[in-house]
């Protein structure tokens, strides 16, 4: 699935979103501290998946600091999460809204301390959000640029105060993952990204859980599945409903040969969703893709293409992705005996 696995496709577009999910601000803010412990529950309840209880959290820091632009990207990253995990993008003018005012009222206090790290950490943060979003809907140029505002913001406030912990998130993905390009103008440094994610994950107040994420598939790009299964299995310990968490603890198990509890995760991803009303024709066939490969690894061929005739079945035609996963599901029917049923007869995705 595109979002989970795949931050290296969109590298330009940064993965600056702190990796997509959850990424929220520093500690050092002129919030008084029961707005800090408001903002802590709502990163708690938006790891949990309990969105409009993270939002009325922030909502009310909001309304009791309504000049300052920690609220406001909170609450676009909340949004943002949100719509990843659903797949469903129809609150993106709220999001581009939220994101709007975090840059204009970030942007008045740099006006007034040109050199408050704080101030240019949140107006990093912000471009970043927007430049990963956009790269995911593919507007390259856009998310090139909004990139680079990100990290010109990001790296000036490590340079103001180098204990700001939850910055060094968004420049070490930026680092890893353009080194992964491989191009001659870009020295390799993956080895810095990765220590700075690793150094968000020990010392970042806000942003732990989405470090936590980000060296999750980093790992896995590196082919570490072992350490990757270690950090995202203790936090699903602690959040066992987080399916921000589920997608990697999942893919990690399967590549270590546990298929018994990768495959009770995936069920478990798809049952949540469906408590929910949220299990879209999308987020069905994915998932189900990825069980027949995971059956596949098990050498259980006839389990796997009956989960690939479930896949098959999946009513797509509304969904501008059904290619990408028609194409998946075409590679796949050439480890069955036959066709899945549904998918060559003119049903399902077709």
């Amino acid at each position: 699935m595109n979002k989970k696995f795949g931050a290296s496709r969109l590298v330009i577009g940064l993965a600056l979103s702190l990796c997509g999910n959850l990424g929220f601000s520093h500690a050092q803010t002129p919030a008084a501290a029961g707005n800090d412990s408001l903002l802590q529950n709502a990163i708690r309840a938006a790891v949990n998946q309990h969105y409009e209880q993270a939002l009325q959290l922030i909502d009310r820091v909001i309304a009791q600091t309504p000049q300052e632009p920690l609220g406001h990207l909170f609450r676009a990253a909340t949004l943002q999460s949100r719509m990843m995990d659903y797949e469903d993008y129809g609150e993106e003018k709220e999001f581009f809204k939220s994101l709007k005012t975090c840059r204009q009222l970030a942007e008045k206090k740099l006006q007034r301390q040109p050199n408050d790290a704080f101030g240019h950490f949140v107006l990093g943060s912000a471009y970043g959000y927007e430049a990963f979003y956009v790269g995911k809907k593919r507007r390259y140029l856009e998310a090139a640029h909004m990139g680079w505002n990100s990290i010109r913001h990001l790296e000036t406030a490590i340079r103001l105060d180098s204990t700001m912990y939850d910055a060094y998130l968004g420049i070490g993905t930026y680092k890893y993952y353009r080194s992964k390009l491989k191009l001659l103008f870009f020295t390799d440094e993956r080895e810095e990204g990765m220590a700075m994610v690793r150094k968000a994950c020990t010392h970042g107040k806000y942003s732990r859980f989405a470090a936590l994420n980000g060296l999750t598939w980093i790992l896995l790009d590196e082919n570490n599945a072992r350490e990757a299964f270690a950090r995202a299995d203790s936090v699903l310990q602690l959040y066992p409903r987080s399916r921000f968490f589920m997608w990697g603890v999942a893919e990690s198990a399967a590549r270590l040969g546990d298929y018994d509890y990768a495959r009770t995760v995936y069920q478990r991803l798809m049952t949540t969703l469906r408590e929910e009303q949220r299990l879209s024709p999308y987020l069905e066939a994915v998932c189900r893709t990825k069980l027949t490969r995971l059956e596949f690894r098990a050498g259980n061929l006839e389990a796997g293409c009956h989960e690939l005739e479930r896949a098959a079945q999946v009513d797509l035609a509304r969904d501008k992705r059904r290619k990408e996963v028609e194409k998946q599901i075409e590679h796949l029917q050439a480890s069955c005996p036959k066709p899945a049923a549904g998918y060559s007869n003119g049903k399902g995705a077709h």
